[in-house]
């Protein structure tokens, strides 16, 4: 059963007269088995003698729609067909194409034959814009479900301004909620009738997936990542790499960006391939203990610290989740100098003086990714080379997520917030930051082979 505390009802009244249960996948749970969401729409509809139809669209005016983007979710559902067709539960992917278009999404029409709408929560980017609008369209329940975190968003009762605070509270919890998931079977297996056409499934490649991008209204400059591909198989083939070469020295290497000691799961937890708690549950089982601890510390400890930000604060995306006192240290030291200012063209485009920096961009630009530690370098810059500090959190938002394949997720506001104060506490006293965290790429240096990194850039395409 799904614990009750990851419900979170839009409407306090039961399944109405419908045709089936519609669990509406919203692309931050793409997987087929250990999902929440999924778990709910199944006993809801075995309760109610129904089918399950899982339906995801795929619109071309989200906010930084492109190629890389459209390409890994694409991917990820060519594996939900397998993943699905072996559980005996309907998956129907709609792909918005230029002409013809529908009067409406298909899924309002779907949502009105449905007894119940189950769906994703997610406290960020547009999903709480699309479940509110959903709601308002239908008289069916929708019923959001959080599938995202280990301990659930409504455990807790407060914010955390604080990994010290929230620490504590999710040990406690953690024993209550890191379990493996069970995935109860269908018992109702009857085709549902959708009006539209199927445009994937079988054995889709990526050259079909490629044709098929390249007739959309989407951005085309923003190419799918060269070495990342989307879907519950790549994930779970990066947990093993990680699991085998990486965890054994992720306590002591995580920060040396020319060491494979990351897990780079990020782009797979963030679209849903992997839940949290098969990553968490697989490096437990793997150990050492000190690696996992660590391991653990980052993985749901700053994740779910994230996520309780995004939950808890509307303005998440402005300088209004910053502290106090950082705030007021940005804003005293918005008149000084600055060593130089760029405009947000020229960061896109890694035209800066700063050899290191540019190699993140072009980093992120071409690969989708970027070190963890590379990426808090890169955003105490923009901070240092802007002209003021709301400027720089609306650059590094736009940057991060047109290019980053773990954009747009409460871990990308999380890590964008903490270059600002957010998490943290006052250091010494610095032109332009103040007391907030200084960090540089000139002192990088001594930390790791910068000119390695700056060489590695240097080559791609």
């Amino acid at each position: 059963m799904v614990d009750d505390l990851r419900v979170h009802a839009g409407r306090e009244r039961g399944p109405i007269r419908g045709d089936f249960v519609l669990y509406w996948m919203q692309g931050v749970a793409m997987r087929s088995s250990a999902n929440f969401a999924l778990n709910f729409a199944v006993e809801q509809a075995n309760q109610l003698g129904l089918p399950v139809l899982v339906y995801q669209g795929l619109r071309q005016a989200y906010p930084w729609a492109s190629d890389r983007l459209h390409t890994f979710i694409l991917e990820s559902a060519v594996d939900l067909y397998h993943g699905f067709t072996k559980r005996g539960i309907q998956y129907a992917f709609y792909l918005e194409t230029p002409a013809p278009r529908p009067a409406r999404s298909p899924l309002v029409d779907l949502a009105r034959r449905a007894a119940l709408v189950v769906t994703d929560f997610f406290p960020t980017f547009i999903q709480p814009r699309q479940l509110r609008a959903l709601r308002a369209k239908v008289e069916t329940p929708v019923v959001a479900i959080d599938s995202t975190t280990v301990v659930p968003l409504r455990y807790h009762t407060r914010e955390y301004s604080t990994a010290r605070a929230i620490r504590p509270v999710l040990h406690e919890a953690l024993p209550h909620y890191l379990f493996p998931i069970e995935n109860p079977a269908p018992r109702v297996r009857r085709q549902v009738e959708v009006p539209f056409d199927q445009l994937l499934g079988g054995e889709t490649g990526r050259a079909h997936i490629a044709r098929l991008v390249s007739g959309l209204d989407i951005d085309h400059s923003v190419t799918p990542a060269p070495t990342i591909r989307g879907g519950e198989r790549a994930a779970r083939d990066r947990l093993a790499t990680f699991i085998r070469s990486a965890l054994p020295i992720y306590s002591t290497q995580r920060s040396d960006p020319n060491v494979e000691a990351t897990s780079r799961l990020s782009p797979y937890l963030h679209f849903g391939n992997l839940s949290i708690h098969e990553v968490l549950l697989t490096a437990q089982a793997a150990g050492p203990s000190a690696e996992f601890a660590k391991f653990l510390d980052e993985a749901l400890v700053w994740r779910e610290l994230a996520h309780n930000l995004c939950f808890m604060t509307t303005k998440h995306r402005t300088l209004a989740a910053v502290p106090a006192w950082a705030r007021q240290e940005l804003d005293d030291h918005g008149a000084d100098p600055r060593t130089a200012i760029y405009h947000q063209a020229e960061l896109e485009h890694a035209r800066t003086h700063d050899d290191l920096w540019n190699a993140c961009q072009r980093s992120l630009v071409h690969e989708g990714e970027l070190h963890d530690y590379l990426r808090m370098l890169w955003g105490k810059s923009v901070l240092l080379w802007t002209e003021n500090a709301n400027r720089a959190l609306k650059i590094l938002e736009h940057l991060n997520n047109k290019y980053a394949l773990d954009g747009r997720d409460p871990n990308s506001y999380g890590g964008i917030l903490w270059c600002f104060g957010r998490f943290d506490r006052p250091f010494y006293r610095r032109p332009i930051l103040g007391t907030v965290r200084y960090m540089s790429t000139k002192a990088a240096a001594a930390k790791f082979d910068a000119a390695a990194v700056i060489k590695r850039a240097g080559s791609l395409g």
